[in-house]
């Protein structure tokens, strides 16, 4: 599905991708874990164009698009979704107007028709009791799960994950979890997730790759990942400060 091939980059006098190869397939949960600093986000956004790599090739879906143009880069922004650490929401817009606003601005639906399929995308996420609420009123797990409803509203067959858990308690971040699993699962979505939570990890990633000075030092199971001695990972897992 998506194939990072020997990606580098550097940002002035810092290397920040050294040779980064991962292949990341078709409706499963992909998880890229590191340190901060360690290239994660950055590696992403090489998969919407948002950065060029100085050298490597991205492929999607079997082609090619390192060398994409930005226009040959909507397309593909229509295909990839994005849901961000913090969710994004419009404070001045129930939740309802928040997931309709994407099908109004790109795909022409009138605003009862774009507020009737929001309800649609709400009760996939268990948020339909909530619509009609402001994001001030509830909590960041509960805001998590709408803007993940908005990304969906684009039928995107892959959604990037940033830290989702990052920031809510751990029955919220069970049910962010239980929503990618039933992703992957009913709907066939690939997900990459940028993640440093460890039960989140060890709960529904499919496969784990870890960043570690420009490079892929361990890409498996949450299994392998469980059972291996490479030190650095070992510390990484552990949370030991040496």
């Amino acid at each position: 599905m998506i194939v990072f091939q020997d990606i580098y980059k550097r940002f002035g006098k810092k290397d920040v991708l050294r040779g980064v190869s991962l292949n990341v397939p078709k409706g499963k949960i992909q998880y890229i874990i590191g340190t901060s600093g360690a290239g994660k986000s950055v590696l992403t956004k090489h998969l919407v164009g948002l950065i060029r790599p100085d050298k490597g090739r991205v492929f999607f879906d079997g082609r090619d698009i390192t060398d994409c143009t930005e226009q040959e880069f909507y397309e593909i922004r229509r295909r990839v979704a994005t849901v961000f650490q913090h969710a994004t929401l419009f404070d001045s817009m129930t939740m309802a107007e928040n997931v309709a606003l994407p099908l109004r601005k790109h795909r022409g639906c009138k605003q009862h028709e774009a507020l009737e399929r929001a309800m649609e995308f709400l009760k996939q996420v268990q948020m339909a009791d909530y619509a009609h609420r402001y994001p001030s009123d509830v909590g960041d797990g509960l805001r998590k799960r709408v803007a993940i409803a908005r990304a969906l509203t684009m039928e995107p067959e892959v959604v990037i994950f940033d830290e989702p858990t990052t920031g809510i308690d751990p029955l919220a971040a069970a049910n962010v979890d239980q929503l990618m699993r039933h992703l992957s699962e009913q709907m066939t979505v690939t997900s990459i997730v940028i993640s440093h939570d460890l039960r989140s990890i060890f709960r529904v990633a499919d496969r784990v790759a870890m960043l570690y000075k420009g490079r892929v030092l361990l890409e498996g199971t949450p299994e392998e990942f469980r059972n291996t001695t490479n030190p650095v990972v070992r510390q990484f897992i552990n949370g030991d400060a040496e």
